[in-house]
């Protein structure tokens, strides 16, 4: 009997093919051929479409990135099917990955600039349709400048754009760096150089605005350059002039004596007014500051001591210069004047002669404060004018006449100090 073939719906009893092993051959290939269906070629673009590429961005810096985008369409206009495979070549420069597939007729890849600068000329194809030409197309491309190539112009500046000819205030170099639509360009690189004195940096790089800096220190009129690619800038610096000083010193000052120092203190060509002018005399005293002052200036100083001293200057101006000017002052010891002194009269009885003294100073004496009288007894008088009256009370020793040696001392008001002495015959 034979047995029956099985029904949609029904249980195939594995015995009832036990002897089928054909059957199960068939099945195997079956399913071979139907995996081998799954595995579909790429799927481009069809003969007479046409690719036209954009990008987000057409200038870059080195290492910018932008997104490129072809736009896939069939010669009756529409959209190419989704998933349609564009691959994309570059010139200069790299992509992330060089293929992508269309979505509503675009495909999108991430464009790398790169370390090098220059132009990138990149093209897209689909099979035989490409933007450098295939079989019934129109052949484009996009051009994408990179670095130094997308150079349109450099601005340079200073600040500020004149500096001292002590060469110690810098100059702030600022060079811009734009496109042809005056956009700056980020990470670019700049060369500069200079015709005088000396640059904190010879290369920098632009930042987001498309700066970069560097500053200049000189004593003499400069010309900074700041180049990038083939295209370069150049500004100027001048300089303007220092304070002077010129000092006249006392001759032969003497300690304890006020000696007068002339300064004439003159601003610099093209520099700002003095602002401040202090004066050291280089002894324990403090520094005296003399304010905004120029032209000739005298100054009065009187040295506690002999010795050698150094006088400086210190002159600031409102450009910022400080310039300092010294001399050497040897000051001498103080000479002692004297005293011419009398005595009226000059023989004198005890208990009943009133005797008048006079002290008269030399000239060249400073002004006395006050006079210390000693009668040569024992007896002493101190006085603010130049005469003192004494009667004196007895002959010293006892003995009938005795001579003796009045003497004076007067201080004058410049701290010097006056000596002198008279004889006087006293009896009984």
């Amino acid at each position: 009997m034979i047995p029956e073939s099985p029904t949609r719906g029904s249980t195939v009893n594995a015995r009832q093919f036990s002897s089928g092993r054909p059957a199960v051959v068939l099945l195997v290939l079956v399913a071979l051929v139907a995996g081998a269906g799954c595995h579909q070629s790429p799927l481009f673009a069809p003969t007479g479409a046409t690719i036209t590429l954009s990008s987000s961005a057409l200038i870059l810096p080195l290492n910018g990135t932008a997104q490129i985008t072809a736009t896939v369409v069939e010669s009756g206009g529409s959209a190419v099917s989704n998933g349609t495979t564009v691959t994309f070549t570059t010139t200069l420069g790299s992509f992330v990955s060089n293929t992508a597939t269309t979505n509503a007729g675009r495909a999108v890849v991430t464009f790398n600039a790169g370390t090098q600068s220059g132009t990138a000329t990149v093209t897209a194809f689909s099979g035989s349709v490409g933007t450098s030409g295939g079989t019934g197309t129109t052949a484009t491309s996009l051009s994408i400048t990179i670095g130094s190539a997308a150079v349109s112009n450099v601005l340079v500046t200073a600040s500020p754009a004149s500096v001292s000819q002590l060469g110690t205030i810098p100059s702030t170099i600022t060079a811009t760096v734009v496109d042809a639509n005056n956009n700056g360009i980020p990470g670019a690189t700049v060369l500069f150089s200079t015709d005088q004195g000396s640059l904190s940096a010879v290369t920098a790089t632009t930042n987001a605005g498309g700066q970069a800096t560097t500053q200049l220190t000189t004593s003499q009129a400069a010309t900074v350059t700041a180049t990038v690619g083939a295209k370069s800038g150049t500004v100027k610096i001048s300089v303007y002039a220092a304070p002077t000083i010129a000092i006249t010193a006392p001759t032969s000052p003497t300690a304890l004596v006020a000696s007068n120092f002339t300064l004439t203190v003159t601003p610099g060509t093209g520099a700002a007014a003095i602002s401040d002018v202090t004066v050291n005399f280089g002894d324990a005293t403090a520094p005296v500051d003399l304010g905004a002052v120029s032209g000739s200036i005298g100054v009065s100083h009187a040295y506690a001591n002999p010795g050698q001293y150094t006088f400086t200057v210190t002159v600031k101006d409102g450009s910022g210069q400080t310039v300092s000017a010294s001399t050497p002052v040897v000051v001498y010891a103080a000479i002692p004047f004297t005293l011419s002194v009398t005595a009226s009269p000059s023989t004198a009885a005890s208990n009943v002669t009133l005797v008048v003294f006079t002290a008269t100073p030399n000239a060249g004496a400073p002004a006395i404060l006050n006079y210390s009288w000693d009668f040569g007894n024992g007896n002493k008088a101190q006085t603010s004018v130049p005469f003192v009256s004494y009667t004196y009370p007895a002959v010293p020793n006892g003995t009938p006449s005795q001579q003796l040696l009045v003497s004076v001392t007067a201080t004058g008001a410049d701290g010097r100090v006056g000596y002198g002495s008279v004889a006087i015959t006293v009896t009984q």
